[in-house]
């Protein structure tokens, strides 16, 4: 079969169906096809296996700052860890890492399920369980969108990019929804092992994705691991539009994203539902964040990225901040919508700025760069959590949101180059 070529404006006639609209037009190229079906049940398996241990825990401690716990050591790995992996996938094969990523994924889920069917969880088994795939996680985050920039051409990345945060956040949605309801009806264990076939379907998806050569000019290179991520360090700094993604990116993960893993609290404790309206509740920033990146993949050219990035940012510092204050489980659903359509342009023109501005030899390590600042959300959950234990759950998200919603105003005064940047 002839190979199809791909264009960034009218899909080739040979591609799939799927493949043929203007919104999934990237999906003409074979191997981001698979990467992007894979990142599927990766995903959803990421959020439907969050759900379930901070549930878990909340069950077994009836704490907000244990549940809150979860969020922290899931992410605990990505500052430090998104970095060292930044900077060798600018080295190493990249397929390599993420083989790596999801092999560690399938492992743990599968070590965690038999603890859950032996009936011998403990909260430090669910701490354990979380830092470990938090580690695949952190490796999976920067390798994975450098993967798929090496797959495509630039024309397409701003839609691939879209794409992919569709796949996030959708799956989010899915994730979250699938397992409150699942966890009503089938109970934990049932539903955790749920997870290990996602898996090892996902691995064998990524098996089928051809490697991509190392860059040569970095492959090797004597100077080694800590100097390859103080350059990535440096040169994202000293890219005006990098370090205002990078600022914005830190105060979003500190203030406004542990949000998430204060959602069981909020349900049981200020709207009175159960796991399964849980589930329906906490998928609805998926929805928003799907409806928004699909808006964006269908766009031919998409201008004023920096403006777009910006814009999404504000929305969902205000989204959680009217969240927190809604006190209603009817009132919330809205809001979290709100913060979803934030979500789509924040983290799809992220990705894309991150991946694009920078030089093929450098595309890594800027990744890293903007995984050391989502690494910083365990912070932000910490100190959300020891929050909540003081003050309640709705005013800790309140007056952390509006913190945020202050600070945004003045990073967007002081870095025009990012407003401006196309």
């Amino acid at each position: 079969m002839a190979e199809v070529r791909p264009s960034p404006l009218t899909p080739d006639a040979r591609a799939p169906w799927y493949a043929r609209s203007r919104t999934t037009r990237s999906l003409q190229v074979r191997d981001w096809r698979v990467l992007w079906m894979a990142g599927h049940l990766w995903h959803v398996a990421f959020w439907a296996d969050l759900f379930i241990l901070s549930w878990v825990v909340l069950e077994l401690t009836d704490s907000p700052f244990k549940v809150s716990l979860v969020g922290t050591f899931r992410l605990l790995p990505m500052g430090i860890l998104g970095l060292i992996a930044g900077s060798q996938a600018d080295r190493v094969s990249k397929k390599g890492l993420l083989l790596l990523a999801q092999g560690i994924n399938l492992s743990v889920t599968s070590g965690f399920f038999v603890i859950l069917a032996l009936g011998l969880v403990q909260d430090w088994h669910v701490y354990l369980a979380a830092a470990l795939t938090g580690t695949a996680w952190a490796i999976d985050l920067p390798v994975r969108r450098a993967f798929i920039r090496d797959i495509l051409p630039e024309q397409f990345m701003a839609n691939a990019m879209a794409l992919d945060v569709a796949s996030l956040t959708g799956m989010a949605m899915i994730g979250r929804w699938l397992a409150g309801g699942l966890l009503t009806l089938a109970g934990v264990t049932v539903t955790y092992g749920l997870l290990i076939p996602i898996y090892v379907i996902g691995l064998l998806l990524l098996l089928s994705v051809p490697g991509r050569p190392v860059h040569t000019d970095v492959a090797g290179d004597p100077g080694g691991l800590l100097q390859g991520i103080w350059e990535g360090m440096v040169y994202t700094w000293r890219n005006k539009v990098l370090r205002g993604v990078v600022i914005i990116t830190v105060f979003v993960n500190v203030l406004v994203f542990p949000y998430i893993q204060l959602t069981p609290v909020f349900a049981r404790d200020v709207f009175d539902v159960g796991p399964a309206l849980l589930g329906l509740m906490s998928g609805m920033d998926g929805f928003g964040a799907l409806v928004g990146t699909m808006v964006l993949a269908s766009l031919v050219l998409v201008r004023r990225r920096g403006a777009i990035f910006i814009t999404g940012s504000l929305f969902m510092g205000i989204g959680a901040l009217l969240f927190g204050l809604s006190g209603s489980f009817a009132i919330a659903i809205p809001w979290l919508v709100v913060i979803g359509l934030g979500t789509s342009g924040f983290a799809t023109m992220q990705m894309t700025i991150a991946v694009t501005v920078p030089e093929p030899a450098m595309r890594g390590r800027a990744m890293g760069a903007v995984a050391f600042g989502i690494g910083l959300l365990p912070l932000g959950m910490l100190y959300m959590g020891l929050l909540a234990e003081w003050i309640g759950a709705p005013s800790a998200l309140a007056y952390s949101a509006l913190s945020y919603v202050v600070i945004l105003l003045a990073v967007i005064l002081t870095q025009p180059v990012l407003r401006r940047f196309s």
